[in-house]
């Protein structure tokens, strides 16, 4: 609604309820920039200047109120004042309820804490911020993106990966934690058709091997000796030793051993390789 009021002509203005009722249709239709701006919020003025603020125009609940500033405190206020006027029958009556808004304490439902109060920018500052902002196409690559992210990084989030790490523990990145399961072991891939490498998470191996009687190959080393006295006998001279058979005839066998000269010590089978840690999410 859009009202022109014709003021400035001759002959008297007639000053009646009807034009009153209209001028106060006309200002309450401002009052929809409050719902436009919203509660607590400041439309203009209330600078901060050391602990002072001074006046100016502030919402609160859809109501464009005048505010009148001065030393800041923690909270402020509707202040209603009613001012009577004397009407033509001689009766006074409340004519006007002015609202202003002040620094100070109240009843609870009229107090409300200054720090919650927002400035508002103009439309313009909000227009450039607008056009500078990314466009819904920019918000789809990024959700695409952000999607194709979260499916690599699947394993990371819920924990089932561990990394190497080449540096101290103290300097782990927030979000991660030493893996302790790895101390001292390499990594195989499970394989569920060798009994060994068959079961998720088992210790497998050692860094040292002892050879036993079942770990030499099966062969043997013949040879054979023999001595000329004419019989078997321990303490006869060894003359005769031959690798491919017996002795002639009239000579007498004899089986001889050879002693290992080993003592037992476990064989190291530890491949070359580097001293690392390894660290797991810690995200929850």
């Amino acid at each position: 609604m859009r009202i022109n009021i014709q003021f400035l002509q001759t002959g008297g203005v007639p000053l009646t309820n009807d034009l009153m009722d209209v001028l106060q249709e006309a200002y309450t239709i401002f009052n929809v920039l409050g719902d436009v701006a919203g509660h607590l919020t400041i439309l203009s003025g209330c600078t901060p200047t050391g602990q002072s603020v001074s006046p100016g125009i502030v919402v609160i609940n859809g109501d464009i109120l005048y505010f009148e500033g001065g030393l800041v405190t923690a909270s402020v206020y509707i202040h209603t004042a009613q001012i009577t006027k004397t009407f033509q029958d001689q009766t006074d009556k409340i004519l006007i309820e002015k609202k202003t808004v002040k620094f100070g304490l109240s009843a609870p439902g009229n107090m409300w804490n200054w720090s919650d109060f927002t400035r508002l920018e103009t439309l313009k500052v909000m227009m450039e911020k607008i056009n500078a902002a990314a466009t819904q196409a920019d918000l789809n690559d990024i959700k695409t993106r952000l999607d194709k992210v979260e499916l690599k990084t699947a394993p990371i989030m819920n924990g089932g990966i561990a990394w190497f790490w080449r540096k101290p523990l103290s300097e782990i990145p927030a979000g991660w934690k030493p893996c302790t399961d790895f101390k001292g072991k390499t990594i195989f891939g499970l394989d569920p058709n060798d009994p060994v490498f068959s079961t998720l998470g088992t210790t497998v191996g050692s860094h040292s091997k002892t050879i036993t009687q079942n770990n030499i190959p099966d062969y043997v080393i013949p040879f054979y000796g023999a001595t000329n006295s004419g019989q078997t006998a321990v303490g006869n001279d060894l003359s005769v030793i031959k690798w491919n058979g017996k002795a002639p005839d009239g000579f007498y066998d004899h089986t001889y051993g050879i002693n290992s000269g080993g003592k037992g010590m476990p064989m190291d089978v530890l491949n070359r390789g580097v001293i690392v840690d390894f660290i797991e999410p810690d995200f929850q």
